[in-house]
């Protein structure tokens, strides 16, 4: 027997070693640190070292486990030198190396056709480029790293996401995580209201009910608007197969599905999560105009409405019924208080910025800085926001980096309407428009928040040219 087919693990000897190669240096510097700063790092570095195998052995499986844990962002993430570390950012590093060892040892590294390629380089170029006017540059350099991370990641789904299996393991994937999250988010929020510690709610004390009278529920993310954010996935990918001719779950799933997570949604208090909701039914309704008037799932969508909206008041009152004029207050008046007012500053700021450097920007993450007291000094409250994301791409990369990320995104959305005009496969025809409404919902969200290095939006977009690709491949 020849020794390089002896196997170790599923690898042979000459595989594993380049396997060892690959992940040991990785695993002694992350155990060298974690010890200093979080010894679970060092047990983490143990556990991830068998995940690693699996991945290595099978890239796709490194997918599927960031799928499930993308909504983990702040409960799930580990803090180690004074830096947030998230399982999924971790398991997109192990991916990558499984990637490129999977190209190793059959010797090919043939590309899958993407066109976002071209643009997201030229992104990346100009947010380069931008840092000849960045005031700090450590935080201009940490968010282009940043962002420059969330980008490969984007590209590299479509390469091992290649068949419509893997398509339906995706999307069961991202409905069963929105589902554990959800329970957890609808814990925080009762937790809260019958006075839990924050310790065991997991809520921060911004969105307590000491704030507003009823709290604002974030789960396991950094904040209610990122939770909102998320949570348009699982939404636009249910309301697809509700109104898509989808076989795969029962329609009676789908519909306690929907109020499950629309609750959820509701008790974010995310004015910009309504709005990227609503513009995702208005993509749907497109798709699906005929059939919303003329199927029979219409009523039962219409009833899932006055449920969420009912479980939603109910859940509000506990504390005071005060509280539901509160909350009608914070949702309806969107043009005049402190947060109007300090958008309107912002906007303005971002203006000042652009048109001082119109090319390039003030630098890639250069808002904060330009528009602190003094670029290397961090308000309390953290670095300052535009609150708009197309306008900081103006402020911080300049129309050179606005065109580009525009053309990326015009990109994706023709690709999707072209996929969704040829295929005749019901399922990724109903999977294609969901993604096409939810990408569009991001981006009517984006008009009210600005943080463009997110991982779950990325996973959108390389989705979306995944399921383009299969769809393609099969029309050939």
């Amino acid at each position: 027997m020849n020794i390089n087919e002896t196997r170790k693990f599923g690898f042979s000897v000459k595989e594993f070693a380049l396997f060892l190669l690959l992940t040991v240096p990785i695993g002694i510097a992350v155990s060298t640190v974690g010890a200093w700063t979080n010894p679970l790092m060092v047990l983490g570095v143990l556990v991830g070292v068998v995940v690693s195998i699996f991945i290595f052995r099978n890239p796709v499986l490194g997918i599927l486990l960031i799928t499930f844990l993308l909504p983990f962002e702040r409960i799930g993430a580990i803090e180690a030198g004074g830096m947030t570390v998230r399982v999924s950012q971790i398991l997109t590093i192990i991916t990558i190396g499984g990637w490129i060892f999977d190209g190793l040892r059959h010797q090919s590294f043939l590309l899958k056709k993407n066109p976002l390629i071209f643009p997201l380089t030229l992104f990346i170029l100009v947010n380069i480029a931008s840092l000849i006017n960045a005031e700090n540059i450590e935080r201009s350099v940490a968010v282009l790293f940043f962002t420059i991370f969330t980008i490969v990641f984007s590209l590299l789904i479509p390469q091992m996401i290649t068949k419509k299996s893997h398509v339906q393991t995706v999307v069961t994937l991202v409905i069963i995580s929105a589902f554990i999250v959800g329970i957890f988010g609808i814990f925080q929020f009762l937790g809260d209201i019958i006075g839990l510690p924050q310790t065991v709610t997991g809520l921060r004390h911004l969105y307590t009910k000491e704030v507003l009278g009823f709290p604002r529920i974030q789960s396991t993310a950094l904040e209610p608007l990122y939770f909102a954010n998320y949570l348009l996935i699982p939404l636009g990918l249910l309301c697809a197969l509700f109104f898509g001719k989808n076989k795969n779950i029962r329609n009676s799933y789908l519909i306690l599905l929907i109020i499950f997570l629309g609750l959820n949604l509701v008790l974010t208090v995310s004015r910009g999560g309504y709005l990227g909701f609503a513009t995702i039914l208005a993509v749907l309704g497109v798709y699906y105009f005929r059939r919303i008037f003329t199927s029979r799932k219409t009523p039962s969508l219409v009833v899932s409405a006055v449920i969420i909206g009912f479980i939603a008041v109910k859940f509000l009152g506990l504390g005071d019924a005060v509280n539901l004029e509160v909350f009608k207050g914070h949702v309806v008046n969107a043009f005049y208080g402190a947060a109007y007012s300090e958008r309107v500053e912002t906007l303005e700021i971002a203006m000042h910025g652009f048109s001082q450097h119109p090319w390039v920007g003030v630098g890639v993450g250069g808002f904060g800085p330009f528009a602190s007291v003094h670029p290397y000094v961090e308000p309390v409250d953290g670095w300052n926001i535009v609150n708009n994301e197309p306008v900081e791409l103006l402020a911080e990369v300049g129309i050179l980096g606005f065109l580009a990320f525009m053309a990326m995104f015009a990109t994706v959305i023709f690709r999707s309407i072209k996929a969704i005009k040829i295929t005749k496969d019901l399922y990724l025809r109903t999977i294609m428009i969901g993604f096409l409404a939810i990408l569009i919902g991001i981006f009517a969200q984006y008009q009210t928040f600005s943080t463009l290095y997110i991982m779950h939006v990325w996973f959108v977009i390389g989705m979306m040219v995944a399921v383009q690709n299969i769809i393609f491949k099969e029309k050939q």
